[in-house]
């Protein structure tokens, strides 16, 4: 894999300018700008993807390699949308984990939580050099404003990322926010324009180590019995709810057109597509199924006389999509208002749990050893 060049002295300028801008930003952070010298940040890129487009209108016609081929402006349009709503998770996620990095259970923990911090960085990276190397001004000027918003002013243009979390929701985060990230991307990675198809490989054998942190990170903390499994199932309450929301409304006519389109190709097969308006819909319930899998995984090391976790109803707390207000439980129960109002607090984290995470991660015995040294 190798990095692709400019076009141009002015493109390279504008990137090296934001490459400025992304110093200052990783000092604002407080983290060393070399971040781990055996990740360097810097563009990847697939060395070979198949040449035709296969799904969509424009199916058996080559990719694209530039935008000038691309047909209309209200395509290239929306694809400069999908790059930047693909960049700032990538770096709202860095911003979102580094106060963690002071409180690792670890050294082990610690490294592998760097680690993840700067291949999300790179990831912003890659997405930043699409922007500022295809889409003119108007890519510039998106790049620069990735820098510009925090997660911790809750500025994420994905409401996921501006949550805060701890050490308990991070391992929950890299299995289940993580996974809906691997899923987002396989779609990418069919784009009619070759220069994103060929950014995802690397990032998927990235975003790989990063699911490896969540579900090894969640088996030893079982193996403690440690945390009680209603806060577990808090967590994974609070982040599955969020990432639901993550795969769009069940009924898009924004994806319909991404795919029509050839940008966002469907999540399975391309030729068994029959009603694009539900692509999002076939893509979450996918994600569920991977779910529901490692969480019945995970119940059995639990006492078998015990309570278990279970997967969290797609209707929990939304805010987008049909379902977004309704007062459905995490176990898919239709609530009337007043016991929502009344059973929330208890269906996410809460104050009492904060309190007893705190007290539970003064003893690094919450969590078992890792059976590893590998970052």
């Amino acid at each position: 894999m190798g990095d692709e060049q400019f076009a141009t002295g002015a493109q390279r300028s504008a990137f090296d300018d934001w490459v400025d801008g992304l110093r200052a930003w990783q000092r604002e952070l407080g983290v060393d700008p070399g971040w781990i010298a055996q990740y360097p940040l810097t563009t990847k890129f697939a060395d070979a993807i198949a040449p035709e487009i296969a799904f969509g209108r424009f199916a058996g016609e080559r990719r694209w390699e530039r935008v000038s081929e691309i047909p209309n402006q209200e395509i290239k349009d929306e694809l400069l949308r999908l790059i930047v709503y693909q960049a700032d998770p990538e770096i709202r996620s860095v911003e979102q984990s580094r106060h963690l990095l002071d409180t690792a259970p670890t050294e082990h923990d610690r490294r592998r939580l760097l680690r993840h911090m700067a291949e999300e960085a790179r990831h912003g990276w890659q997405m930043a050099y699409l922007m500022v190397a295809h889409f003119g001004d108007e890519g510039r000027r998106e790049a620069r404003a990735l820098l510009e918003r925090r997660a911790t002013r809750g500025e994420s243009l994905i409401g996921l990322f501006n949550l805060r979390l701890n050490w308990l929701e991070i391992f929950s985060w890299h299995n289940w926010g993580d996974r809906l990230g691997k899923y987002q991307l396989k779609m990418l990675a069919g784009s009619a324009f070759a220069p994103l198809s060929r950014s995802i490989p690397p990032m998927l054998s990235e975003e790989a180590f990063h699911l490896l942190i969540g579900y090894q990170g969640m088996k030893r903390m079982m193996a403690t019995g440690r945390i009680p499994v209603g806060v577990q199932q808090r967590a994974i309450n609070k982040i599955l709810s969020g990432c639901y929301d993550g795969f769009g409304a069940e009924l898009s006519h924004r994806a319909q057109r991404a795919y029509e389109w050839g940008l966002k190709a469907p999540y399975g097969d391309p030729q068994s597509v029959r009603e694009p308006v539900r692509l999002n819909e076939v893509a979450r319930q996918a994600y569920m199924r991977e779910v529901q899998k490692i969480i019945e995984a995970n119940n059995r090391l639990l006492p078998v006389d015990g309570p278990g976790l279970y997967l969290t109803d797609p209707r929990f707390n939304r805010r987008s999509g049909p379902y977004k207000g309704q007062p459905y439980d995490p176990q898919g129960r239709l609530l009337t208002r007043e016991e929502w109002n009344t059973a929330l607090p208890r269906m996410l984290p809460t104050a009492a749990d904060e309190a007893l995470l705190g007290d539970l991660f003064r003893d690094p015995g919450w969590l078992a050893p890792p059976r590893d040294s590998a970052w």
